[in-house]
């Protein structure tokens, strides 16, 4: 990857500050003037978004969002700020609320209210949380200065994966990609403390800096605590493990990243790992299969293949620190204030150049990410409409039908793949506004007295239910997100698409608006969620959700020939001063907004040949 090129992440938030205005205006926006035949309309677009002064055909970013972007300057507690960040803040808000009310009530052990207010609650007592320091984390520091084996240490790299510590080895239980009904055990590359491997593998002058920033950080938390650790050797370490990592571009690949074998495979990949004694453990603490036992499917095995030299290279003291590296890590928004700021300082304001701390509130807010379900439950009790998720199900309906109508029209794709691809959407099944079972995790244990103890017991909680899952059939009406969140997705091994409640409002949705607003917003989500279903890596899979080529030779050469020629295009985009974006990183997600907004406007052209449509706000289409 160029040094240089953004990832696909960076490359998509800065797209979120454009998107719902383009969409909202795809529609009914010409290049031309408006008409004067219709007076402004409330449930059409709100006009000061625009810069009219611009040229449409010629800038038409700034024709459709200049005055949006003028007046809506980002918060000095964001680094971007756009209708989905504005939209999520709204629903913070409302969630402030609903967390205020459970934190003053009394409830049953175990409820949605009783597990969100404790949590909440033992959150905001930073009187408690400072008070008590770094001493709980005293006994995980403790148990790593006893070992006296690799073999040991990784057991308890294992125990601790239920505490939610990372380290080199990623194991977790997933639908099996090449049978959707069942489960299967994936293991992966894992274990560094910054956000990608390319942090470590560049050397230009701004990342050298930024890397000796990250020794600083380390060494910092670590004096914080009181437990020297050697941050130059865990720098190394680090750097070794992203040495051994694949790019981002080629982790995208389905197809790379499924590979079945034995645990004795993967054993001989990396002889020297202990997965023998890291894998019992975790079948001991699981309480359910016995993980040792089983095949695994390796999204990496070159990874583990030079994890070997790695193992070899760095002694057990080394080891050993970065161990307790991510120990300190994963714990220093559940300590003290001056854990917590230090690790805003470099990972917030350092690293993603957010100038502000959020309050406390919002903080605490995020923590709650585990118990989504039970937020989105209170959310959509207090705040969402029935009649929202009936009219969105017809949209997603039409969007289908103008879907086969596209496939209907490709000159490039043959007879025989367009019946399969038409098989496919046809197979597609949706979920909209909230489950129609909510998930019950009254069993799980959270008390008002610490923040840190509740954060523990909640990782060994979903950690130990996710291991348990590997002999249980797949329960495909569950959710992958809150029912409060403002987002979609599209999950390939279901072959659905999801749309929780959170986004199901304006400017997303709003059911008094004219019908090509509405198109043109949520129809452009919609659409893009359906379109990753068919884009580089999701036309991989098939109707049932498995991984399989249902492609003849000529068609797949074809679209990868197209697909190709886009990822070139956006390449070549310089987004800052010799800032590229990566064409292959992004290519997903540039199919999905190019697709959806597509489909959006072939949907609307549907919609629009059975109704009369007037003018909005002095616009035609």
């Amino acid at each position: 990857m160029d040094a240089k090129a953004l990832t696909e992440e960076t490359y998509h938030l800065i797209l979120i500050m454009k998107k719902i205005t383009l969409l909202s205006l795809l529609a009914v926006v010409a290049c031309q003037s408006p008409t004067n035949e219709a007076e402004p309309n409330a449930t059409a677009f709100a006009l000061d978004n625009l810069d009219t002064n611009a040229a449409a055909c010629e800038d038409f970013f700034q024709y459709t969002s200049g005055g949006w972007r003028e007046a809506n300057p980002i918060p000095e507690t964001e680094v971007r700020w756009g209708e989905f960040n504005k939209l999520a803040e709204a629903n913070k808000q409302k969630i402030k609320v609903l967390f205020e009310e459970v934190t003053k009530g009394s409830y049953e052990k175990g409820s949605d209210e009783q597990l969100i207010g404790d949590l909440v609650t033992s959150g905001m007592d930073s009187t408690s949380r400072n008070e008590r320091g770094t001493a709980e984390l005293s006994s995980y520091l403790e148990e790593v200065d006893q070992v006296v084996s690799l073999e040991e240490l990784f057991a308890l790299m294992a125990r601790n994966k239920f505490a939610g510590i990372s380290g080199p080895i990623s194991v977790y239980v997933s639908t099996d990609a090449k049978n959707s009904n069942a489960h299967a055990l994936y293991v992966g590359q894992s274990g560094i403390g910054l956000p990608d491997r390319d942090y470590y593998l560049k050397s230009d002058e701004e990342s050298a800096q930024l890397q000796q920033k990250y020794r600083d950080h380390i060494s910092a938390m670590g004096d914080l605590l009181e437990s020297p650790i050697d941050a130059q050797e865990i720098y190394e370490l680090e750097y070794a493990l992203a040495s051994a990592m694949k790019s981002r571009v080629e982790m995208r690949d389905a197809d790379a990243r499924y590979n079945l074998m034995t645990q004795v495979d993967w054993q001989n990949l990396a002889p020297s790992l202990p997965i023998e004694a890291f894998m019992a453990e975790l079948s001991l603490f699981a309480s359910g299969p016995e993980l040792a036992t089983e095949e695994v499917v390796n999204s990496s095995p070159e990874f583990y293949s030079r994890l070997e030299l790695v193992l070899a290279t760095f002694d057990l003291a080394v080891w050993k620190d970065y161990h307790k590296w991510h120990i300190i890590k994963g714990a220093s928004s559940a300590l003290n204030d001056a854990l917590e700021i230090q690790d805003f300082e470099f990972y917030q304001k350092t690293l993603n150049g957010k100038p502000k701390m959020n309050p406390r509130w919002k903080r605490v807010q995020g923590s709650t990410g585990m118990l989504g379900q039970q937020v989105g439950h209170l959310y959509v009790k207090r705040f969402f409409s029935e009649e929202s998720k009936a009219e969105v199900e017809q949209m997603v309906e039409n969007l289908r039908e103008a879907f086969r109508g596209r496939i209907d029209q490709l000159n490039w794709m043959t007879p025989e793949t367009k019946v399969k691809a038409r098989k496919k959407l046809d197979a597609f099944t949706y979920k909209i506004g909230y489950p129609d079972t909510w998930k019950d995790i009254s069993d799980l244990e959270i008390s008002k007295d610490s923040y840190f103890a509740n954060m523990k017991e909640m990782q060994h909680y979903f950690t130990k239910e996710n291991l348990q899952k590997l002999d249980q059939p797949v329960d495909k009406s569950e959710w992958g997100m809150g029912a409060h969140i403002v987002n979609a997705y599209y999950n390939p091994l279901n072959n659905e698409v999801v749309f929780p409640a959170g986004i199901l409002q304006p400017p997303f949705y709003n059911p008094d608006a004219d019908a090509a607003i509405n198109y043109g917003a949520i129809g452009g989500v919609i659409g893009h969620e359906f379109s990753h279903g068919f884009d580089d890596q999701g036309s991989k899979y098939g109707p049932d959700g498995n991984l399989e080529n249902w492609w003849t030779d000529q068609d797949k050469s074809q679209f990868d020939s197209l697909t190709e020629r886009l990822a070139s295009q956006y390449d070549a985009y310089e987004v800052l001063p010799d800032v590229h974006v990566n064409g292959h990183l992004t290519l997903g997600e540039n199919i999905a907004d190019l697709g959806g907004l597509t489909l959006a406007y072939y949907a609307y052209q549907n919609y629009k040949s059975t109704k009369e449509v007037a003018p909005v706000d002095g616009f035609t289409d």
